[in-house]
């Protein structure tokens, strides 16, 4: 209860700071501030990637997983709330939805193409942005996640194998709630020019006692599986855009995204 009375507190403590005479005010106006880098896991960016993994599983049904391509899907959307402009200060703050799924598919398995994987989140965000007059740092912002929900499903070839097949398979069901905060050093925003951008967030749970997942004793065949004792992430995105130059224009922007994390690993 103290963490949701202090986001609370923050958020509130940040609109009169911003406001002003010459304050803009939008409402479900897309702000386009603080969106997802490129290699953000849970991005509500909309993308397909391919790819050919080296390691999957031990537990995973079949054997020659390397010899084909994986396919993950990513769909989402944010859904703008409210949206504030100062352009005396040079600040922009606004607070949103977000909404994503993403899918990881063996789509070019022969028998059934399955589905291993589907994550499910949603959750509310405010941001806050300050431009700044300089060649290399253009603004500085602030994420503020105080709502966050997360929920994974693996799928039934996966699942079924496991419990039929493994004496040691034990499924757990991911469902969690957690809070976030992130600063960001120049946000792309609208900027449509050369530019390297770098994020650092923390993530942790809003029940720490229950931890990122529950429990069926019908799916861990009677064997106790405790809560997973870190209640916490944190993580560094760097990202690096390029408008100008070789193979890039404003309608045809380069982006290099990587993402280091310590994400917590279920299996």
């Amino acid at each position: 209860m103290k963490k949701v009375v202090l986001c609370i507190f923050l958020l509130a403590l940040s609109i009169p700071v911003l406001t002003g005479q010459e304050s803009e005010h939008y409402f479900f106006k897309d702000s386009h501030m603080l969106k997802p880098f490129l290699s953000e896991i849970r991005s509500t960016a909309n993308k397909l990637e391919i790819a050919k993994l080296n390691k999957l599983d031990e537990n995973y049904y079949l054997s020659d997983y390397s010899n084909r391509p994986f396919m993950e899907v990513h769909l989402g959307t944010e859904l703008p709330i409210y949206y504030l402009a100062n352009r005396s200060k040079d600040i922009k703050f606004s607070i949103s939805g977000f909404i994503g799924n993403i899918l990881l598919i063996d789509m070019f398995e022969e028998t059934t193409a399955p589905v291993i994987n589907t994550d499910y989140f949603f959750g509310l965000k405010a941001a806050a942005l300050k431009y700044i007059d300089n060649s290399y740092i253009r603004n500085i912002g602030l994420k503020l996640v105080p709502i966050f929900h997360e929920s994974t499903h693996i799928g039934d070839e996966f699942s079924i194998h496991g419990y039929n097949d493994l004496p040691w398979f034990r499924r757990v069901n991911v469902s969690y709630e957690a809070w976030e905060i992130a600063a960001v050093l120049n946000d792309p925003d609208t900027i449509k020019s050369n530019l390297f951008s770098a994020k650092v967030g923390f993530h942790g749970l809003w029940n720490p006692a229950k931890g990122y997942y529950t429990t069926d004793s019908l799916e861990t065949k009677g064997v106790l599986a405790p809560p997973a004792q870190k209640n916490y992430e944190y993580y560094l995105q760097l990202n690096m855009q390029r408008t100008k130059g070789f193979l890039c224009s404003e309608k045809w922007m380069n982006v290099v995204s990587v993402e280091a994390n310590n994400r917590l690993k279920f299996s």
